[in-house]
Formats: C-alpha cells, sequence, structure tokens
C-alpha cells in the first residue's frame, strides 16, 4: 500500500499541474475585432477612414513608401543590405529564428554592425525560436548585440504561455522598416520554385509608418528588458515617402 501511495503522489501532482495549464491557457480572453465589420460605403469614402480610426485606436497615416518583396531571393538580400547600411540603430524582432544558412548570414550582419558601434537589438519570441542555434546566439552576443528572447517560460507566466509575439520588425536608423510574413529559416530561401522553397511577402517602408513601427518595437523591447528607446536616434523625423 504504501509503495501505491508513493507512486500516486508524484502522478497526482503532475496531473495537477498539467491541469493548472490547461485552465490558465483557456481562460477567455478579453473581446477584441475578430471578423470583418459590416459597411455601406467604399474604402475611398473618408468615413472608411474615420470608422478604421476610431474601432482600432490608431491614426491612419499618409505618405509613406511601400516596396513589395515576394520571396526569399528578394527579402532576403533587401533585409541584409539595409542592415549592412545601418548607421544609428538596428532594432530587429521576429517569431521565428531557426538555424542554417540564412540564419548564420542574419547572425554575422547583426554581428558585424553590432562591432561598427552601431547598437543593435534582437528580440525573438520563446516559443518561435526553440530551434535557434546556441552558436549564433554566441557571435551576436560577443559582438556586442543585445539579444533577449520574448518572454521565456516561468512557473509565474504559465497563465501567458500562449501569448506570443508573431511581430516580424526590422527597423534600421528609424527610418526604414521591414514587415511581413518571412522568418529566418532556410525554408524562406529561394523563389517558391517547389515545396522546398516557402512562399511569403515583406514590404519595405519608409515614411511616417516607420515611427509606429519603431514604437511596435520598444513595446515589447520595454516589456522584456526594461528599456525605454526615445529620442531621434529612434524616432527621426520623417519626410512623406
Amino acid at each position: 500500500m504504501k509503495r501505491l501511495l508513493d507512486i500516486r503522489l508524484p502522478i497526482g501532482v503532475v496531473l495537477g499541474f498539467v491541469l493548472l495549464v490547461l485552465t490558465l491557457n483557456l481562460i477567455p480572453e478579453q473581446h477584441a475585432v475578430r471578423q470583418p465589420i459590416p459597411h455601406t460605403y467604399g474604402i475611398s469614402d473618408p468615413q472608411f477612414l474615420e470608422t478604421m480610426e476610431a474601432v482600432y485606436g490608431g491614426e491612419v497615416r499618409r505618405g509613406h513608401g511601400v516596396e513589395t518583396l515576394v520571396n526569399g531571393d528578394e527579402i532576403f538580400p533587401a533585409m541584409l543590405g539595409t542592415i549592412r547600411e545601418a548607421r544609428s540603430s538596428v532594432n530587429f524582432e521576429t517569431y521565428i529564428y531557426w538555424s542554417g544558412e540564412i540564419a548564420l548570414h542574419f547572425a554575422n550582419a547583426l554581428a558585424d554592425k553590432a562591432r561598427e558601434g552601431v547598437p543593435v537589438r534582437v528580440l525573438v519570441d520563446w516559443v518561435g525560436s526553440i530551434p535557434f542555434d546556441q552558436r549564433l546566439i554566441d557571435i551576436m552576443q560577443q559582438a556586442g548585440v543585445s539579444f533577449h528572447r520574448f518572454r521565456p517560460l516561468h512557473w509565474y507566466t504559465l497563465d501567458r504561455v500562449n501569448n506570443r509575439t508573431h511581430r516580424k520588425l526590422l527597423i534600421v536608423d528609424g527610418s526604414v522598416g521591414f514587415t511581413g510574413g518571412v522568418g529566418i529559416g532556410d525554408e524562406w530561401l529561394g523563389d517558391a520554385r517547389n515545396a522546398d522553397e516557402w512562399r511569403d511577402t515583406h514590404y519595405r517602408v519608409t515614411g511616417p509608418a516607420v515611427s509606429a513601427m519603431q514604437a511596435a518595437f520598444a513595446d515589447n523591447w520595454l516589456e522584456g528588458t526594461g528599456e525605454v528607446l526615445q529620442g531621434s536616434k529612434f524616432y527621426p523625423a520623417l519626410r512623406r515617402a
């Protein structure tokens, strides 16, 4: 009987822990807009922008430059080239940063820029970067890159274990931004010529929208590190594109 109790106790503890995690993650979230909003006016109607600003709580800005980049053959050279041209800051946030050829290229480019004395900040999601090769992290950190994982798992964060950052942001000198769907993994290399080359779209952005992208990065960076990003180095005066 004693041996049976010895077995049941740890099993009960484990099951209780699992049930706690499941319960915390099944608690309903706050209501949010998750479906199309019916309206009777077209997107060229001034009422459309006014409604979008009211519903989403953000200002609709104009005067941006947006370049569409399709697949890794266009996306990665544009991002890496902009990193190499950085003069005052590089801020990079992504959900997926895996290992492999393109991951090494990014690690080296970010490390090289940090060695030049340019502040480089990298924020990767803890879940999305689980396959991250520690050697690549070492390359960056030894060069002076400020590298952090977003919301690592702790016992006191179990209620937020499924609350991840899926943002994919690269902001250079506060004046050029990249965002879209691509992750840092060899699966995105190429031009979608076959099933091994994933198709995706990214955008190179200039103009006032870059300040909003920087603010989005700064929000998660503050949560993860406690550092407040401010000043003209991060938020320079931006002309309409």
